[in-house]
């Protein structure tokens, strides 16, 4: 069994095990929608690249910063949600939980809430992406006590190894996205903001609307 297979099996079953705190794939709906989801941001070029880009379209995304980015770059996490997107939470300093303390791993997290909702001027609904997609059942105990929802993702663009944008755009194409999918994006690369028109003009093609993580 592949690390990414076991990864995708793990974050199936505590989404079927705790569906008040997980979200893998929203529910079906009368007008199909999907969630665009972009991690590791803000970034100093490609953020406003994006989010003008997302403004041309008429879309909304949600967007999982880390607060070590964020404290670089506060303005932008101004920008991401005075635009009408969504904010999460990446965690501080992008740790692995399974290689982490575990008080450590919650100290980071904890950090980043209070950085985002510092640089932001207003309460944040606890929504938390983990770092590399995974959780410890420790971990995932002590933050779900502490009110954080945990959302991961059913479409994986694999941005992080496919750095053509045409080859990137073909790849998003075979996932047949569908109603209630939640598809991953990073903003910190340069081939996923100029595949992003393509890709938006893709999923629209599939009459499917696109909606932030609050509206799944």
């Amino acid at each position: 069994m592949t690390r990414r297979s076991a990864g995708a099996l793990i974050k199936h079953g505590l989404g079927r095990l705790f569906p008040d705190f997980v979200l893998v794939k929203g529910r079906t709906a009368p007008t199909p929608r999907v969630a665009l989801t972009f991690d590791d941001g803000p970034h100093p070029d490609n953020t406003k690249r994006l989010l003008d880009i997302l403004d041309r379209n008429d879309v909304r995304a949600t967007f999982f910063l880390l607060g070590s980015e964020v404290e670089k770059h506060p303005a932008l996490a101004r920008d991401i949600l005075g635009r009408g997107h969504q904010i999460g939470n990446h965690g501080y300093s992008h740790l692995d939980a399974k290689r982490t303390r575990r008080d450590l791993y919650i100290a980071d997290t904890n950090r980043a809430q209070e950085i985002l909702q510092d640089a932001v001027g207003t309460p944040l609904k606890r929504i938390f992406r983990p770092p590399h997609g995974t959780i410890t059942g420790a971990a995932f105990l002590t933050l779900a006590r502490s009110g954080y929802r945990f959302v991961f993702w059913s479409a994986d663009s694999r941005d992080s190894f496919i750095t053509s944008p045409m080859e990137l755009v073909s790849h998003v194409a075979s996932l047949q996205v569908a109603d209630g999918d939640i598809l991953l994006f990073h903003e910190d690369y340069a081939h996923t903001v100029a595949s992003l028109p393509e890709v938006l003009r893709l999923i629209k093609g599939r009459s499917l609307e696109f909606k932030r993580i609050a509206d799944l």
